[in-house]
């Protein structure tokens, strides 16, 4: 794996944004001249089941378009079952954040990896005033803690991708998605 690689894994369940936040580094990081791929595998149930999509971000060409199990970064989650059935891709030593109201990690997770608690949904709901706001909010997350890409290209591009009447409302999920990964990663020092 090249030093500029960065593998990131989002999960949770259908109709919870995962999918547009792969979507959005993906082509964040083309539109800076670089190379993203985002690979999404989901069940065959719209709404409910078991959701991943892998993000590919290099400077180099990507050959393969899926990531490859125990080599991932990164992997948020905001659902149990998903959390369960794919942590084992994250590499020892890696970053997980989970939604503590919806994901609980065992003691033997929290010896492999680094576990953040953050809560994602709770966040977008009552702080920003829209559920659906949680992808932004996980966006500001990972590239707070993976700094995977230069931020105003990151909101560039998730503006493009949202109707601009909720424009100011993801500016104000992704600005609190990156405050709460702060605090988050300075309490663990």
């Amino acid at each position: 794996m090249s030093d500029s690689k960065v593998l990131m894994r989002f999960t949770g369940v259908g109709g919870q944004g995962v999918l547009l936040a792969g979507e959005i580094f993906a082509a964040a990081k083309i539109k800076t001249g670089g190379q993203g791929l985002k690979t999404a595998t989901y069940t065959s149930q719209v709404r409910g089941g078991p959701t991943v999509v892998d993000i590919q971000l290099d400077d180099k060409e990507i050959y393969y378009p899926y990531a490859i199990d125990g080599e991932i970064n990164f992997m948020l989650s905001v659902a149990q079952m998903s959390y369960v059935l794919f942590k084992d891709g994250v590499k020892e030593g890696g970053t997980i954040v989970v939604d503590p109201n919806l994901v609980h990690p065992t003691d033997e997770d929290r010896k492999k990896w680094n576990i953040y608690e953050i809560p994602i949904i709770t966040i977008a709901k009552e702080e920003v005033g829209n559920v659906i706001t949680q992808s932004v909010v996980a966006l500001a997350i990972a590239n707070t803690m993976m700094n995977a890409i230069d931020k105003q290209a990151l909101i560039d591009t998730m503006l493009s991708k949202v109707p601009a009447k909720v424009h100011e409302v993801n500016k104000v999920a992704y600005e609190l998605g990156e405050k709460y990964a702060l605090e988050a990663m300075a309490a663990k020092k």
